[in-house]
């Protein structure tokens, strides 16, 4: 036999019943929650946020007009943006009507510069930044060299400091077999000695990863610098690779 429902059941019946209606006449859904399965959105459909201030700060969806593909349907896109509205990050070809059409992926920085983006031209490797290759002289006789029993600076590895730590490989000798000395990195700015070694009479190669001085952004100058401690030869020393690295 059914159960004759309360005036109080009946009365939370109509009311969640109300507010039903009310999100489905507005269009929007409030505290919806999807357990399982999920939205799916078709025929270049998206999906928008925009905050207080009425900036689009996400969207997923096609953009038309200058943004078209090739073919003139409109491009699917992915955009993350700043409360400015200006693109962060983004899956997207910019420019679908030059070099062929194919979307990249890119960090923007706060100016509208790509600051990192992937290669999709040859499809594989970075397209931004561009990453330097390191050169140095391979014949230990052509490094700069010192026969002092002061500190002197041999070479200097000039950066922006864009990381917290410096990764610097030099290459070291002596050019006689009774001279031995010492080799150190230091920054200029602050008088920090980064790292130091000895050197002897054999072609040596020094791996230093040390936490730089100063702030972001800032530039500076790293000397490779040596003395001789005995003997009556040079101390040769060179970098072989310097970069910034994260910590």
């Amino acid at each position: 036999m059914p159960v004759t429902p309360s005036p109080d059941d009946l009365a939370h019946r109509i009311t969640a019943l109300e507010r039903q209606v009310d999100e489905l006449s507005r269009g929007t859904l409030s505290n919806a929650v999807i357990s399982s399965g999920g939205i799916e959105v078709r025929d270049l459909g998206g999906i928008k946020l925009i905050d207080q201030d009425g900036q689009v700060v996400f969207l997923v969806g096609g953009l038309g007009g200058g943004m078209a593909r090739p073919d003139g349907t409109p491009q699917p896109i992915t955009a993350v943006s700043d409360d400015r509205g200006r693109w962060r990050i983004t899956v997207l070809d910019d420019n679908p009507n030059s070099k062929g059409y194919r979307q990249y992926v890119a960090i923007w920085d706060y100016s509208g510069n790509i600051i990192v983006g992937d290669d999709v031209d040859s499809g594989a490797g970075l397209a931004r930044p561009y990453i330097p290759h390191n050169v140095a002289r391979a014949r230990y006789t052509d490094w700069a060299a010192t026969t002092s029993g002061d500190w002197e600076a041999l070479e200097t590895a000039t950066f922006n400091r864009q990381h917290p730590c410096l990764d610097a490989h030099v290459r070291c000798t002596s050019d006689n077999p009774d001279t031995r000395g010492e080799v150190r990195i230091r920054d200029e700015a602050s008088g920090v000695v980064l790292a130091s070694a000895p050197v002897g009479y054999v072609i040596d190669y020094r791996f230093w990863r040390q936490a730089m001085p100063g702030v972001f952004g800032e530039h500076h100058n790293v000397h490779l610098e040596a003395r001789r401690t005995s003997g009556t030869g040079a101390i040769r020393a060179t970098y072989a690779y310097a970069a910034g690295v994260q910590s």
